[in-house]
């Protein structure tokens, strides 16, 4: 008996769309694009639970008739290419034929569709196919206005064991949402909108250019710290925005990438981006980027997986060139010296998204002359909140944020300094190097403090300790209440963050389809810009960890982003002369906590040379 058999075709068909539907996300991307090669000017999204129960995308492109809608269900049809050759050439988005029968054999699907015709004869009938499970359960005549419009839902219901990897609805969305707002951002012309539960994330309509479109989709205050891109250089065109130095983010998130308006995931691009910023931004942190790549299409290869999301270029230096080039130039007339820009200190405080302007004014940390309104990002506070301090601090000063996670200190306490600068018990702080790092003396080494994590592990401890124990967090009250604009991905976020950001010392409330009215912000971020806090926040939180069996641990890891983000921008920063008192208490602090020798983010707080080491230096052993 023969071994090897043929698949059956149904069978073969649901592998085959493994490599094509991946997830809710998959779908959007194949239909919009189906979308925007039929040249429409309007495209339509709506999506129930992330789009495992449904997903709905209308346009107003140029449909198909009975026939073609029927073919277009058969694997490898298309109108794209006709012979291999096309491939070189191709400029539309889709090319595959695969699509619809992929998506039709993992759910029930319905297409609507009729052909654009003269509108002074009678109207073209439109046609309705319906598919379940790869099977045809219809095709019927129906009247259609305009366009197409495909309905998929159940998406893996005959595949249990590719629906059970579907992560959480709050991250299916996410996805959806990204795939929404790329190709909105590489189609300015078109009008798209994107409704998920009757709640609408994306309403952008046509834009006149690609700055418009940034703005309808991110906002005033998002474009204004980009610089834009438009350098033409040996057969290739980089055009776009990227952000100043100053505008940074945690990963990629924030990085849409193009190669002739295709949405890409390629090593060049993203290597480019990162090698033009190495002197202007820490290594773990990424700039904003929407980069499109022109070129002739005869020197891409666009057929390297199905997704049609790879691809390889002829000759990927003079791309990777350009963009470096592109960037360099743009970033220079935005007026950022490139050449007095210095490499971040190793070990330092990552340049903080926030700019120096946010930040008090501090002469030394034991001396601060506060203002009479404290300044918050820009909004004004009420009464400003000052927390109880350690004895010598000023109020206000960079040590202060971290007694607003802590009752009255005893005077006799651990957290009080003591009234002289000299300990005998050991370690003992020698002095400051470059107002950066505390030195100190052990008994049989030498230590290196970095102040600015050091600082950040003893806020982080105390801000995470709070949050656990169920306390309740300290707040600072805004003056008026401030209003924030979301992106779609943030929107996406914050309605299933909200409650949780509120337990944690924000007060912040929905105001709007894409706006958010701020009113409180925890008091130890008093000196931070609130609303840049808020967006890290949202832009770095993966909501997959907070829905069902890993609900626990995803709070918890909620919890500790909002510490670290809080910690980080509340500890004293680098380039900040201390006293030796306060460069003690520090260290004396720091010495309390769990973990001293790392900061939240896995950086080293100390280095240690021991006493073998120096005497080998200087060859006396």
């Amino acid at each position: 008996m023969a071994r090897v058999h043929v698949l059956p075709e149904v069978l073969a068909h649901k592998i085959a769309a493994g490599e094509i539907v991946e997830r809710p996300a998959s779908v959007v991307k194949e239909l919009l694009e189906n979308s925007l090669d039929a040249r429409a000017t309007m495209v339509v999204v709506e999506a129930d639970n992330g789009g495992t129960k449904r997903i709905t995308i209308r346009d107003d492109g140029i449909g198909m008739n009975p026939e073609d809608a029927r073919t277009a269900f058969q694997h490898h049809a298309t109108s794209k290419i006709s012979t291999f050759d096309d491939l070189s050439r191709i400029s539309t988005l889709g090319f595959r034929g695969e699509a619809l029968p992929s998506i039709a054999s993992v759910s029930r699907l319905r297409l609507r569709t009729v052909e654009r015709g003269d509108t002074r004869n009678t109207p073209e009938p439109g046609t309705e196919i319906v598919f379940e499970g790869g099977n045809l359960q219809a095709v019927r005549e129906i009247a259609w206005p305009a366009g197409t419009e495909v309905m998929v839902e159940d998406l893996f219901f005959n595949v249990p064991a590719r629906r059970k990897f579907l992560k959480s609805i709050p991250t299916e969305l996410t996805h959806v949402t990204r795939q929404v707002m790329s190709y909105a951002l590489a189609y300015p012309h078109v009008e798209f909108q994107f409704t998920h539960q009757n709640r609408k994330l994306v309403e952008a309509t046509r834009a006149g250019d690609l700055r418009e479109r940034v703005y309808q989709i991110f906002g005033e205050e998002f474009l204004a710290n980009l610089v834009e891109l438009d350098l033409t250089a040996d057969g290739i065109r980089i055009r776009g925005f990227t952000s100043l130095p100053h505008e940074q983010r945690s990963n990629a998130g924030s990085q849409f990438l193009y190669v002739n308006r295709r949405m890409v995931r390629d090593r060049t691009l993203s290597h480019a981006i990162r090698f033009a910023y190495q002197d202007l931004i820490p290594s773990s942190a990424y700039p904003v980027a929407l980069l499109f790549v022109e070129v002739e299409p005869s020197e891409i290869d666009v057929n390297v997986h199905p997704c049609k999301t790879e691809i390889r270029f002829r000759d990927s230096s003079r791309v990777h060139s350009a963009i470096y080039h592109a960037i360099e130039r743009a970033l220079l007339q935005g007026r950022v010296d490139l050449s007095t820009v210095s490499r971040p200190i190793p070990g330092g405080q990552l340049q903080p998204v926030f700019g120096a302007d946010s930040l008090p004014q501090v002469s030394s940390l034991g001396e601060q002359r506060p203002p009479d309104r404290c300044q918050l990002g820009g909004f004004r506070l009420s009464s400003p909140y000052q927390p109880s301090l350690p004895s010598g601090f000023g109020p206000g000063s960079a040590i202060s944020a971290l007694a607003a996670f802590s009752r009255e200190p005893d005077p006799h306490g651990d957290n009080a300094i003591p009234e002289t600068a000299h300990l005998t018990r050991s370690p003992i702080v020698l002095g400051q190097f470059i107002e950066s790092f505390i030195v100190v003396a052990e008994r049989d080494s030498l230590l290196l403090v970095d102040q600015h994590v050091a600082h950040e592990r003893i806020l982080f401890d105390r801000a995470l300790k709070t949050m656990e124990s169920g306390e309740n967090v300290p707040q600072q009250r805004l003056l008026a209440p401030a209003t924030v604009r979301l992106d779609p991905r943030q929107t996406a976020v914050f309605e299933h963050l909200a409650e949780e950001l509120n337990r944690s010392g924000f007060d912040v409330d929905w105001f709007g389809a894409q706006t958010i009215v701020l009113k409180g912000v925890p008091a130890v971020a008093g000196h931070c810009d609130a609303q840049k806090l808020l967006e890290e926040i949202l832009s770095s939180f993966n909501t997959r960890e907070f829905q069902g069996d890993q609900a626990a641990e995803g709070l918890r890891r909620l919890k500790e982003k909002l510490a670290i983000s809080i910690a980080c921008r509340a500890a004293i920063k680098i380039n900040t002369p201390l006293s030796r008192e306060k460069m003690q208490w520090i260290l004396d602090t720091l010495m309390l906590c769990e973990e001293p020798y790392t900061c939240p983010h896995g950086r080293p707080i100390l280095l240690r040379m021991a006493i073998e080491d120096i005497l080998r230096g200087f060859k006396r052993i």
